[in-house]
């Protein structure tokens, strides 16, 4: 429900003053502060709280609903000033290197970082 939202409300009223450029950079920084909430807990008296589920839910559930609704829609608005031949090859290329290389290689970082780390 929030996503068809995103995608058929908020994101054509705000496209038309905003650049896709724009829209770029801030989605990053929101996932950031959603990890961050999830990685710096707050204090309760002497103890930290450790994230609950809730929290934890949430940030989930903005992280797939801006990947889902906002960078597809952002994906689209890169290819439509190419023409038929660019556009389909370009979306090839992408996907397997672009997506596929930046998932594989950051589950090898995460993974590295956990077994250094413990």
């Amino acid at each position: 429900v929030v996503s068809s939202v995103l995608q058929f409300g908020v994101l054509p009223a705000t496209s038309s003053f905003l650049e896709p450029s724009t829209l770029w950079k801030i989605m990053p920084l929101i996932m950031m502060t959603m990890s961050c909430v999830l990685a710096f807990p707050k204090r309760v008296g002497k103890e930290l709280a450790d994230p609950t589920l809730n929290m934890v839910g949430a940030a989930y559930a903005v992280m797939k609903i801006l990947e889902f609704s906002v960078r597809r829609m952002l994906d689209e608005m890169v290819y439509v000033p190419l023409d038929y031949e660019s556009r389909f090859v370009g979306k090839e290329v992408i996907s397997v290197l672009g997506y596929r290389f930046g998932k594989s290689a950051s589950s090898l970082v995460l993974s590295a970082i956990t077994h250094t780390l413990g």
